[in-house]
């Protein structure tokens, strides 16, 4: 095959990460392909620099950038598109952009959009569920691609990193292996941690030495000055781009904290990480590896997805004393002491 493969996965941070290894799959099944990518444009600097992607296609959230889209591939000429999101935009992409053939999930509606369509969603023996990378190169195999593991991979360029330097530097803390990123907020309320919980960890950790900076997403200013507040010593991180949010993780000792975008760079990174698990699930959602621990609580209605609950008492349960225990055994473990000045991967 010599035309382009378009994959298409606009949206989420974490999201984004773990299709990656979809994206390996992809390339290493049409080797005689360029790979194409689209997702919108605050996550291109994640794919541009992969050696296994050969373009990004950047995507906004209007009808004019989707339509544009459209038009650009078109032009552009397209074998085959592989659609990893699969809302009506993202199929309208794939069925409007001129491919000989497209793929994507079996969903309500997209019957007459795909011509290659697999479940989104396997049943697993003993209650287990597939990890969320495993799906989405499940999809690129019935496109045509061929699996080469689950390692998620993200660039991050020289730029980005001097930038991140420069930006730990200025808060104080450049002491090479010692800094631990933690997301104390999170997209689904539910799965958040409460900020009294995540405060209590920060001393902890503090106490025992290490440097702790509050990785913030959009909107998250007031979670980082109240993290200041209750556990004085942790470092907010000023609003920076992903690609530099992606040069300061790769520095840190670890990511601890909400399952969340954050950590998947880290773990795309070989940075290790911990979690709280409470209506989602490890099986999905936790990096593989024994560098990635995680917290899950115990009550039966665990793992039920919602993104908001009338009775939330999954996450508080969770104590940050045993929380803290964990953590800082897993960074005994796993933590990273090693001269931080050579990137953990290029």
């Amino acid at each position: 095959m010599t035309g382009a493969v378009v994959a298409i996965r606009p949206r989420a941070l974490g999201d984004v990460v773990l299709v990656t290894p979809a994206l390996r799959a992809l390339k290493r099944g049409h080797p005689g392909a360029r790979l194409e990518v689209v997702t919108e444009g605050r996550y291109a600097s994640l794919l541009a620099g992969l050696e296994f992607v050969d373009r990004v296609w950047t995507l906004e959230r209007s009808l004019a950038s989707t339509l544009g889209l459209i038009a650009a591939l078109r032009r552009r000429g397209v074998e085959r598109t592989v659609d990893f999101f699969g809302n009506a935009r993202t199929a309208a992409i794939a069925g409007l952009c001129g491919a000989r053939t497209s793929a994507g999930y079996d969903l309500r509606g997209r019957g007459a959009t795909y011509r290659v369509r697999v479940p989104r969603s396997l049943t697993l023996a003993d209650g287990r569920r597939e990890h969320a990378a495993a799906t989405h190169v499940r999809l690129a195999i019935a496109a045509g691609g061929v699996a080469d593991g689950l390692e998620t991979r993200v660039a991050v360029s020289a730029a980005a990193r001097e930038a991140a330097d420069g930006l730990l530097a200025k808060l104080g803390l450049d002491r090479s292996g010692r800094c631990v990123g933690l997301v104390a907020a999170g997209t689904w309320p539910s799965k958040t941690w409460p900020l009294s919980h995540a405060a209590l960890l920060a001393r902890r950790l503090l106490a025992a030495g290490h440097e702790v900076v509050a990785i913030l997403g959009p909107g998250e200013d007031g979670i980082g000055r109240d993290l200041e507040a209750l556990a004085p010593g942790v470092r907010a991180l000023p609003p920076c781009d992903i690609a530099v949010l992606a040069g300061v993780i790769e520095r840190l000792e670890a990511v601890v904290g909400t399952d969340s975008g954050p950590r998947h760079i880290a773990a795309a990174l070989g940075v290790p990480t911990f979690a709280w698990f409470g209506p989602t699930h490890p099986d999905t959602w936790n990096p593989p590896g024994d560098r990635h621990g995680f917290l899950r609580t115990d009550l039966p209605c665990r793992a039920c997805d919602r993104t908001h609950c009338p009775h939330w008492n999954c996450m508080p349960a969770l104590a940050p004393d045993r929380a803290g225990t964990l953590v800082l055994e897993h960074l005994t473990r796993h933590g990273r002491t090693a001269d931080l000045g050579t990137p953990a991967r290029a």
